[in-house]
């Protein structure tokens, strides 16, 4: 720490000239960090530099298995957080198969005319986090390296591809019948894991040729655990506490996603668990998903997705707001109890045959096609939870926040890559797909 105090005061002394009288913190603070941001350039290319040796080895081993024979020493730039950064190191030739490298390169990851590694980590979190252009001018804000909002765009997207890469190891894996025995043998299985699946509705450009611009269901899944319980009332008050979240997406019909289904419950032993519940909104393709994959599952409809059919029955049939309300409350009160013969009797009561998308006939047909799914009272007397938040969370994090923003339309390959990272990021998979794009070699 002493030796670094000679520097420091060298640094307050470079300020003091510059910035002879301050007129606020903002701009000290603003002028150290430029100062700071030439020195670090200033730094990383004098280390770069030190990297490479005096003496270059007149041959290095080539990944062909030949031997590369050194040229010359070439100049490179590196777009870094500290700026752009200029370099030499040498660079060698293989006769066997006629390709050029540059060890340094490949030593330590390096990306001449690209983003660093880092660089991109950074601007990939802000491209899932924001749109591109907000995210932009922020990126730059915040790190005083201008980027452009396309920038943005292509990091986002290489993570969202390794993304991609990762879910396609999973998917061999998990179709392994070798690794499925292996798993039986030595994995611990878990006690209860639940799992969820929902859908939501992404603009996406037509296919090449067509200008229309199409709406297309973005598909999420998730898996975590959770100790929270429902209330003992229905209105009482929901605590989810989801813990370990993983989510995955992707826009694709019902049979791809299936893959992604069982590949990703495969990394969390799904097929293992003593107890597995999948939470759902009553949609037949996501039942159909459970029954191919996991038979064993306790199937839950959403407690929140079953209630949202009786508003709608409630609001066309009881023009009194009282009535209304005791109607709703009556049928909230014998669903929470498992009386579905009733709920179900309640709305044919009010089915009228007369009226176009009548909800009453929505209602009963939904409670009839799920009643299976809607044992309320044996799933909290089981300790389960019986709320979907997590997955409502997930649909709108990557759904709403994210690509349905104002006046974005997606190119669809965009809009998956872009959904895959913003499904790593919130599950806390970014160091991991970070750490897979440190070096050159690995991010090709």
């Amino acid at each position: 720490m002493k030796q670094r105090i000679p520097i420091v005061e060298l640094v307050c002394e470079q300020m003091r000239q510059e910035v002879e009288a301050p007129q606020s913190l903002s701009e000290m603070e603003q002028a150290i960090r430029e100062f700071l941001m030439w020195l670090g350039r200033m730094a990383l290319q004098l280390w770069l530099l030190a990297l490479e040796q005096a003496e270059p080895a007149r041959q290095v081993e080539c990944a062909c298995g030949g031997k590369a024979s050194y040229r010359c020493r070439r100049e490179g730039t590196l777009r870094t957080m500290f700026g752009q950064v200029k370099y030499r190191r040498a660079y060698y030739t293989c006769p066997t198969c006629g390709e050029g490298s540059c060890p340094l390169d490949k030593q330590l990851g390096l990306r001449p005319n690209a983003m660093s590694a880092e660089m991109e980590r950074l601007a990939g979190m802000v491209g899932v986090e924001r749109p591109f252009g907000q995210g932009s001018r922020l990126f730059e804000a915040l790190t005083l390296v201008s980027l452009s909002d396309h920038s943005l765009d292509k990091a986002a997207q290489a993570y969202g591809e390794e993304q991609m890469k990762c879910e396609a190891e999973w998917e061999q894996e998990a179709y392994d019948m070798d690794r499925l025995l292996e798993h039986q043998r030595r994995v611990k299985p878990p006690r209860r894991l639940y799992g969820t699946i929902d859908g939501g509705r992404v603009h996406v450009r037509g296919e090449e040729g067509v200008s229309d611009a199409l709406w297309r269901e973005l598909k999420v899944g998730a898996w975590f655990t959770t100790h929270a319980q429902p209330p003992t009332q229905p209105g009482g008050t929901w605590s989810i506490r989801a813990e370990q979240v993983r989510y995955y997406a992707d826009i694709c019909e019902a049979d791809t996603f299936s893959r992604l289904v069982w590949s990703t419950g495969f990394q969390q032993h799904a097929q293992l668990a003593q107890e597995l519940v999948i939470l759902g909104d009553g949609a037949r393709w996501i039942w159909e998903l459970v029954e191919e994959h996991y038979p064993h599952a306790i199937q839950i409809v959403d407690w929140f997705h079953a209630c949202a059919y009786l508003e709608p029955v409630a609001t066309v049939s009881f023009p009194d707001p009282a009535q209304r309300d005791d109607w709703v409350t009556q049928t909230k009160t014998a669903l929470w109890n498992g009386c579905l013969d009733e709920v179900i009797a309640a709305c044919q009561q009010q089915v009228d045959p007369q009226r176009e998308d009548d909800p009453a006939q929505k209602a009963v047909t939904y409670f009839t096609n799920n009643r299976q799914r809607m044992d309320y009272p044996t799933y909290r007397a089981n300790g389960y939870h019986i709320g979907s938040g997590t997955i409502e969370s997930g649909i709108k994090q990557i759904g709403a926040q994210r690509l349905k923003v104002a006046g974005a339309t997606w190119n669809l390959s965009s809009a998956r890559k872009v959904a895959k990272a913003r499904a790593a990021y919130l599950s806390g998979d970014w160091p991991v797909l970070a750490a897979r794009r440190t070096h050159l070699d690995r991010a090709a």
